[in-house]
């Protein structure tokens, strides 16, 4: 028997104690594999025919047209074929209608293009600001000298603009002065427009017996309010520029997010008490007013020929305090 030799025991300190740890090899490289591109196949194009509706509406509308011209040529033909005054009479009239027709199409022509160019000077004029682009500024403010000259409201400021315009540097500088001596003259009516309008929608809905009659008049107060701001920057819109106008005032209205008007913004104008104690009627008022005001001070946006640059733009809520009387 082999006989072993025994260790004998001892005391070590843990801190004493080594560890050894084998070095670990870096991590081999690995390649991303790239995964396959699928691609999704195009639509093939839909062969839709030959529009037949289109093609009926418009063989419609041209074969009318030649039914109503030679209707009325041989009209014509045979009023002139009578060779008396009733005829002539006739010829007469119809030139006349003619003439009106011409008139009005030239009229609401010479509408729209006003009311385009304001909406290019204002824009512009804000280009100019932002810019500091003097040239554009100049050209702007001469623009709007033309536009105004026969005003005689603003004769004095057309007279200042002229004496102290050359002297300014600034693009900016010279398109605040344009606004201060042609443009803010006009503000102070074009917010008295919006006020009037507002007050009598409040007073016809609050006490108008039918929802139809409400429309109605609402309807026609806005467009009316809508041709006054317009004639008063220098517009003067026919029916076609009217209708474009109000399109206009909506899509600004949306674009700039609204504004709540309901039983909130009455409660901040004229108090919570109060509103619980009015009647229905007299509530709906105030909401029909409270709606003219913001479509009115959304038509002076649009129809002002120069941004807000030193004065400052109408507030909703002044104006349907100023409205309702409440402060």
């Amino acid at each position: 028997m082999t006989r072993t030799n025994k260790r004998k025991p001892a005391a070590f300190k843990v801190e004493e104690v080594e560890l050894f740890e084998p070095p670990v090899p870096p991590p081999l490289p690995v390649e991303p594999t790239p995964l396959p591109v699928t691609r999704i196949p195009a639509l093939p194009a839909l062969d839709r025919g030959l529009r037949w509706g289109s093609i009926l509406f418009a063989a419609l509308g041209g074969l009318v047209s030649l039914v109503a011209s030679l209707w009325l040529y041989d009209w014509t033909l045979s009023l002139i074929a009578r060779d008396d005054w009733i005829g002539w009479t006739a010829v007469g009239l119809l030139a006349l209608v003619l003439l009106a027709l011409a008139m009005i199409i030239l009229r609401e022509v010479a509408g729209l293009a006003r009311l385009g160019r304001l909406g290019k000077i204002r824009h512009e004029a804000d280009s100019a600001s932002r810019q500091n682009d003097k040239p554009l500024a100049i050209d702007v403010a001469g623009r709007l000298k033309r536009l105004y000259s026969r005003r005689k409201d603003l004769t004095w400021g057309l007279s200042r603009l002229a004496e102290h315009e050359h002297d300014i540097m600034n693009a900016g500088e010279l398109l605040r002065l344009t606004e201060r001596t042609l443009v803010a003259p006009l503000d102070p009516y074009a917010r008295g427009i919006v006020a009037a309008s507002a007050k009598r929608v409040s007073v016809v809905t609050a006490v108008s017996p039918g929802a139809v009659i409400d429309m109605l008049f609402v309807g026609t107060e806005n467009l009316r309010m809508l041709r006054r701001l317009a004639t008063l920057y220098g517009a003067r819109p026919g029916t076609l520029s009217l209708l474009k106008l109000a399109r206009m005032v909506v899509t600004h209205i949306v674009l700039t997010g609204g504004i709540a008007i309901g039983d909130d913004v009455i409660q901040q104008v004229i108090g919570h008490g109060l509103t619980a104690k009015l009647s229905a009627r007299l509530g709906e008022g105030l909401f029909n007013g409270a709606l003219t005001t913001r479509i009115g001070i959304a038509a002076i946006d649009v129809c002002r020929p120069l941004p807000y640059l030193e004065t400052l733009r109408p507030r909703f809520r002044e104006l349907v305090a100023e409205v309702t009387g409440v402060r």
